[in-house]
């Protein structure tokens, strides 16, 4: 009877061992991919990732992350500052570096063709980094949802989104890059003269960025208009023109 019974036991054993493994395992993150623009460190191998990320991955006095100390570790374990597209897999490791050093991630990860790679990456920047043009344009020019223009000197207020488009689409590209176009110029204020749309300031929600033409203005100088569907402050959907340029 013993015999008999010590199988199940075993099992059971066993089985439970696997359940406490499981609920020990570092859940994965919100966002499982790094983008292809974004920053994160590759190691040679498993034991470089955890040298770096146990030794080297430490707070300064004022509670920030100890980016000296993270050069050094670089150094000394042959890690890399790469970037991605990676996809994570598992969470080896995760930790709070002093008060403001982010929480920092030690990953196990695939590249688009399989290889397995060892990397660190901030949870928190790479779950916040922009992947969508949209994504991108709002945390720009429109943080938290709203495009705020309060002097009124680079925004268009239009009857409607299709107006918006228009107008746009009424600006002729650009003939060199980085090189005024007198003809671009010309049909830039052709479009806005003969567009329904007004100079206008305030607050409005972005709910989607169409179409953008870039004038030229000379070296290093220009305007980016760019087609915007918003809500206003009586929640109506307009069409805005607005000038994202940032030199």
């Amino acid at each position: 009877m013993t015999r008999i019974l010590a199988l199940p036991i075993l099992s059971i054993a066993a089985f439970l061992l696997a359940q406490t493994a499981s609920a020990a395992a570092e859940p994965l993150p919100k966002q499982r991919d790094i983008p292809a623009e974004e920053s994160t460190v590759i190691c040679p191998d498993e034991a470089a990732g955890r040298r770096l990320f146990e030794d080297y991955y430490t707070a300064t006095a004022a509670g920030g992350f100890d980016i000296y100390r993270f050069f050094d570790g670089l150094k000394a374990t042959g890690c890399e500052q790469k970037s991605g597209p990676l996809q994570i897999v598992e969470i080896l490791g995760r930790r709070l570096i002093g008060t403001s050093g982010g929480t920092q991630l030690l990953y196990r990860a695939t590249r688009p063709d399989g290889t397995a790679v060892i990397g660190l990456v901030d949870e928190g920047v790479n779950d916040q980094f922009p992947r969508t043009y949209f994504a991108r344009w709002m945390q720009l020019h429109a943080p938290g949802g709203r495009l705020i223009d309060r002097q009124g000197n680079r925004l268009y207020l239009c009857p409607s989104p299709a107006d918006a488009q228009k107008l746009i689409q009424a600006i002729v590209p650009g003939r060199e890059p980085g090189a005024a176009d007198p003809q671009q110029i010309k049909s830039r204020d052709r479009a806005f003269a003969a567009a329904r749309c007004r100079i206008a300031s305030g607050e409005y929600r972005i709910t989607d960025v169409r179409d953008s033409q870039f004038v030229s203005l000379g070296p290093e100088a220009g305007e980016d208009w760019t087609a915007l569907i918003a809500i206003d402050s009586d929640g109506r959907e307009v069409g805005l023109v607005y000038d994202a340029s940032v030199m």
